[in-house]
């Protein structure tokens, strides 16, 4: 019993230690998995164009390279407001190389965003590719993805692809007991393809949106809050008269280890 007890406190102890390198960009990707069976709970505010939506999450980790995320909103739309689009989530890192105080690692993605009554009528897809470094000072992350958009009725979205980078940076080298701030600035773009109605093309429909993305993450122990605003700096969308407004986030996460 005694033994058992102390396995539990130093996996305790382990788990949470790893979450001082658990940093990611705020809206790209990052190959960084949860430890197996661990879980993560997290719930983020974000304001895009419609509005202001609520995020909760939950992350599990079926190994420590494998994790599955389910990602509930509630929207807070003007006129419309109840859950929008379940997203379902998956991430597997098959690249892992450790360096003394330093990690380099990669990962595939993929997921499904589910019908809603309030958010689209359509079943998406996305599959995307992650790269990160991260030492004890700087970070390093990139990230590709490709949205496939269903169809809702007669119209066909157009396709979505989404290229990232970004750098962070720890100003000052804490120690794990200690509050950890990590800055980041981001650059995101999004191209995507004409639209299409009852096959036929929509013109005025595509383009490309490219922004800067400053963000910080703010970590003690097992809890990180999370803010950031993207910022579009570059407007090439085919329809003059959508002018991008910035988005924003601000989150808290929860990291917790293995239930038994």
């Amino acid at each position: 019993m005694q033994k058992k007890i102390i396995e539990i406190v130093l996996m305790v102890v382990a788990a949470y230690s790893i979450q001082s390198y658990a940093h990611e960009p705020l809206f790209g990707l990052g190959p960084h998995t949860i430890y197996k069976y661990g879980y993560a709970l997290e719930t983020e505010f974000e304001k895009g164009s419609e509005g202001w939506a609520n995020q909760l999450e939950l992350i599990y980790g079926i190994t420590a390279d494998w994790a599955v995320t389910v990602s509930v909103p509630y929207l807070f739309y003007p006129g419309k407001q109840g859950m929008g689009n379940v997203t379902i989530r998956s991430k597997f890192r098959f690249f892992r190389n450790d360096l003394p105080g330093a990690s380099k690692q990669a990962a595939l993605h993929g997921g499904t965003a589910l019908p809603s009554v309030n958010g689209t009528d359509a079943t998406d897809f996305f599959l995307g590719l992650s790269y990160g470094y991260e030492s004890r000072r700087h970070y390093f992350f990139s990230g590709m993805r490709y949205r496939f958009n269903g169809a809702e009725g007669k119209l066909k979205r157009g396709n979505i692809l989404l290229l990232d980078a970004a750098y962070g940076i720890r100003p000052w080298l804490l120690e794990y007991l200690q509050p950890d701030p990590v800055f980041l600035l981001e650059i995101n773009s999004q191209w995507q393809s004409k639209s299409v109605n009852d096959t036929q093309n929509i013109e005025a429909s595509g383009g490309y949106i490219i922004s800067l993305s400053p963000g910080l993450l703010f970590s003690y122990r097992n809890i990180m809050l999370k803010a950031g605003v993207k910022i579009p700096v570059i407007n090439g969308l085919k329809n003059s008269l959508i002018k991008p407004d910035s988005e924003y986030i601000l989150g808290l996460e929860f990291h917790f280890p293995p239930l038994y």
